[in-house]
């Protein structure tokens, strides 16, 4: 019997583009520029995505609109730094979004010029004042909850701007265009260039509220779930070793955001800012509460149906089997069941 042969050239055509040899695509995560992010910052520098087996892609945004945005429509795979009041926003609306972990609660600074600083104590103080605030972030959800909580009206108690990034209620501060602002830990070097006051923290108004969940889309979960576990095993260890030894997130962050080592401190070290993976259901849907009684949102929607916890149980349990020795990991589990 006569074999057919083939020609070299005809192997190499099958080899090159045999889907084996395809190289995975990196997954896409997408943050603010400046913000916190210590968590994924030091998973990068200190290669736990990379020993997960997990190519990952940091992509910039100036506006959580602007990321969240490019998140539905398929250009990044995860939001990191999007807050929380932005995700929900958009989820109320009908979006396909799915919060799947966390990346900090708290940590978003009131600003004032030094003058007024005294004068500005409790939420009640905001009386009289005019407030700028940047449109859908989660210190403006947390904000306009708390002032409804203490019967404060817009219009009415007090002045209200709302601005587009939080970068703009910087300008309107340093400029007297507004006597308070509602800013993020995004524009921390901003604030302490100018002078501005922080009088109160967003932590002052909600006790360690969520924010900057971490959030993906039905359909990416759906395609992507193993490595959006190994994201969360690669976070979870970040977690852990920042916790035994801060220091190296001071470093991580002034190697990535190209700052000194006191606003890498200040950034990193701060009371008010609390790092943290866990999902946090019962934290989001207080938030959601929040702005459904604020009027933020009108929904008839369950907040839980945008929250899968599953992908973190699922890492928190995999890396308790792997190393069962490790305390730490208990305490998340302990955590997880109060949260959760």
């Amino acid at each position: 019997m006569k074999l057919f042969a083939w020609p070299i050239w005809a192997f190499l055509i099958l080899a090159l583009s045999s889907p084996a040899l395809a190289e995975p695509e990196p997954l896409k995560l997408g943050r603010n520029q400046g913000s916190q992010q210590t968590l994924p910052i030091l998973g990068l520098k200190e290669k736990y995505f990379e020993k997960e087996g997990l190519d990952v892609e940091l992509i910039f945004f100036l506006s959580t609109s602007d990321g969240i945005n490019a998140l539905n429509s398929g250009k990044i795979d995860v939001g990191l730094s999007f807050g929380t009041g932005s995700p929900l926003t958009f989820a109320a609306e009908g979006a396909p979004i799915v919060i799947f972990g966390g990346n900090l609660a708290g940590g978003h600074p009131i600003i004032v010029k030094p003058e007024l600083a005294s004068q500005i104590k409790s939420i009640n103080d905001f009386k009289g004042k005019s407030v700028g605030t940047p449109r859908i972030y989660t210190a403006d959800v947390v904000f306009r909850g708390a002032a409804h909580k203490a019967g404060l009206v817009a219009g009415k108690d007090y002045e209200l701007i709302e601005f587009r990034r939080p970068i703009d209620v910087l300008e309107a501060v340093k400029s007297g265009k507004v006597d308070i602002g509602i800013a993020t830990n995004g524009v921390m070097s901003g604030i302490v260039d100018s002078g501005l006051a922080i009088p109160l923290w967003s932590n002052d108004l909600f006790a360690f509220h969520p924010c900057c969940r971490l959030i993906t889309t039905k359909d990416t979960l759906e395609k992507r779930r193993p490595e959006l576990v190994k994201l969360l095993k690669g976070l979870l260890q970040a977690e852990r070793d920042f916790y035994k030894n801060p220091e190296i997130g001071v470093q991580a962050n002034m190697d990535d955001l190209k700052i000194d080592e006191k606003l890498a401190r200040l950034m990193t070290l701060d009371p008010h800012i609390q790092l943290e993976v866990d999902p946090n259901t019962k934290g989001v849907v207080t938030m959601w509460d929040y702005m459904l009684e604020s009027g933020y949102i009108k929904s008839n929607a369950n907040p839980k149906s945008f929250i899968d916890v599953t992908l973190y149980k699922e890492a928190l349990d995999s890396l308790k089997a792997t190393e069962p020795q490790e305390p730490y990991w208990s305490e998340l589990e302990t955590r997880f069941k109060e949260w959760n």
